[in-house]
């Protein structure tokens, strides 16, 4: 009785812990809609620099600052934010570059309003990480994120790179 007992919770348990553990198209779905609530409201702007300014969600530091990069941190997580000057908020080139590698990509999906065009690509980078890339017409945010950071970190991505604005 009690090996049946032991087996019966045992089967139950695992049961529970699948059942709660999320799966990819769960957490696409999720960052999907938080990419696009993140691009439909615009962060307000809370850094400047010499040449962009944009929202730096709480918690991420500006570790370096190149001509057309700018690179954040939160503790030992990097994100990448690229801009190019010469492309409008409605430009496709960035979006286009970054469908090039389509046998990776997991999740490619379009935002627009007033004249902008938004993006999300996921692409699946191999040993349960995947890399995120947000944009905004000729600005793109980009890091790598574990299943389970998935859609947190495609808003917050999409937060900075729609409200990113060029310097001239």
């Amino acid at each position: 009785m009690k090996k049946i007992t032991l087996c019966l919770m045992m089967a139950f348990t695992a049961i529970f812990i699948a059942a709660c553990g999320q799966s990819f198209e769960e957490e696409k779905v999720k960052a999907e809609n938080r990419a696009e609530q993140a691009f439909l409201n615009i962060s307000p702007i809370n850094e400047t620099l010499d040449e962009v300014e944009f929202h730096l969600p709480t918690g991420l530091v500006v570790k370096n600052e190149e001509p057309n990069n700018v690179i954040l941190e939160k503790g030992s997580h990097s994100y990448i934010l690229f801009y190019n000057p010469f492309e409008n908020m409605d430009s496709e080139a960035l979006y286009k570059t970054e469908k090039s590698n389509e046998e990776n990509i997991l999740v490619d999906r379009t935002f627009k309003k007033d004249n902008r065009l938004g993006y999300l690509i996921i692409m699946d980078d191999g040993d349960g990480l995947y890399e995120i890339t947000t944009g905004v017409g000729g600005v793109k945010v980009t890091t790598e994120s574990a299943l389970k950071d998935l859609s947190k970190d495609a808003e917050l991505l999409m937060k900075i790179a729609s409200s990113t604005k060029i310097n001239e």
